[in-house]
């Protein structure tokens, strides 16, 4: 398989293909962490990730490989793979959905118009053009919204952060004109209320008749940054307990003809109950091999449905399972523990069992590579190492 992809995600997949017995190779920024994987075999061509056909058609073409499974890491990677020719699709297949289905799960607009018409919970989302439509928001309601980009990759990418909370209309106002100016479309949708473990996720897998092969749920028990950030501490659930969100799935993957690797985020609403569908990745998340450490490989299963193998239904895992990413994990708890709302013992006992979505004794390097790297980074920061910036 060729992964294309770097950081923890990359990782993930190139763990769980290595522990199946598929060979892998990774292609992505020089000096990634995860080429130092001893599952990973990166490739001499450093290539950054991107949505262009042609640059991607470009890459496949000199790398000298016969064949090989694609597997795509981010949206970009993943909008360039479902618009390959049948050329290259025969020589390097992948389980991936056509465009359409990629570009209606990767845009909040897009999404938000699929949802409304299938009628499944959602938060309220309007699409905004102009500073006119944030009329459709009361005064009193606007503090209750969020910015939120139709193209959240690039947004994150260019300014650091997930969306832009607002206090006011004007507050609005200015942030939409700072995201239009950038080049960004938005919409505006509601923060759902309650606290982090109110979020859950779906993984999973559909396979290329349209049958959902595979369904893992967890719930967040910490993130970072506090309002919109990323998971840093996480449990396997019962799909029990989340039935009514993997539900809104069996009507949402089916309907748009979706195919391969999949995440969905919900968060439980405690006003109503309802477990409202924020996103959804179509591509391999963060903590992938959490779920393939936990009883459900859904990598192993993109490999053999895209050489059009039979795929076993993984509905069944082990529940209780914890697992974090530390570097994220820790500035959480800083935070938190500043804010009084945790304290070092309730951290160390919600933390305690969990794996590392990084570090692992039996593959040390990228986790020793990342903390070389986030220890840097984090002295460079620091008033100490400006200081000595300053006088070199």
């Amino acid at each position: 398989m060729l992964v294309l992809g770097s950081g923890v995600t990359a990782l993930g997949v190139c763990r769980a293909l290595g522990k199946a017995g598929i060979p892998n190779y990774l292609i992505n920024s020089e000096g990634d962490f995860a080429n130092r994987s001893r599952w990973a075999r990166p490739l001499e061509v450093p290539q950054r990730e991107s949505a262009d056909v042609a640059q991607l058609s470009s890459l496949l073409s000199g790398l000298g490989l016969p064949s090989a499974v694609l597997m795509p890491c981010s949206d970009r990677w993943s909008n360039a793979v479902a618009g390959l020719g049948s050329d290259f699709a025969n020589r390097f297949p992948a389980s991936v959905s056509a465009g359409d289905a990629v570009e209606v799960l990767t845009d909040k607009d897009l999404l938000r118009g699929s949802l409304e018409r299938l009628g499944i919970p959602m938060p309220r989302t309007i699409p905004v053009n102009d500073p006119g439509d944030l009329a459709l928001v009361s005064d009193d309601d606007i503090p209750h919204f969020f910015l939120k980009p139709r193209d959240s990759q690039s947004f994150t990418q260019h300014f650091r952060k997930k969306a832009f909370t607002v206090g006011n209309r004007q507050d609005a106002v200015d942030r939409l004109a700072e995201m239009q100016a950038a080049g960004f479309q938005a919409v505006f949708q509601e923060y759902v209320a309650g606290p982090m473990d109110a979020h859950y996720f779906i993984d999973g897998f559909v396979d290329r008749f349209g049958e959902i092969r595979a369904l893992f749920a967890r719930r967040r028990l910490l993130m970072f940054p506090v309002d919109f950030g990323n998971s840093t501490l996480m449990v396997s659930v019962p799909l029990e307990e989340v039935a009514p969100a993997a539900d809104s799935l069996k009507v949402l993957l089916p309907d748009l003809g979706y195919r391969g690797v999949f995440s969905a985020e919900f968060k439980r609403d405690e006003r109503d109950g309802l477990f409202k569908l924020l996103e959804v990745n179509v591509r391999p998340w963060w903590f992938v091999e959490f779920a393939a450490r936990s009883g459900v490989d859904v990598c192993t299963m993109a490999y053999r449905d895209a050489l059009d193998l039979d795929v076993d239904s993984v509905f069944e895992y082990e529940v209780g399972r914890r697992h974090m990413m530390f570097s994220q994990h820790v500035r959480a708890l800083l935070r938190l523990k500043a804010e009084g709302e945790l304290t070092f013992r309730d951290w160390i006992r919600q933390s305690r069992g969990a794996s590392d979505a990084v570090f692992r004794w039996s593959d040390p390097m990228p986790g020793l590579e990342h903390t070389r790297e986030y220890l840097s980074k984090a002295w460079s920061q620091s008033d100490w190492g400006r200081r000595r910036s300053s006088v070199q």
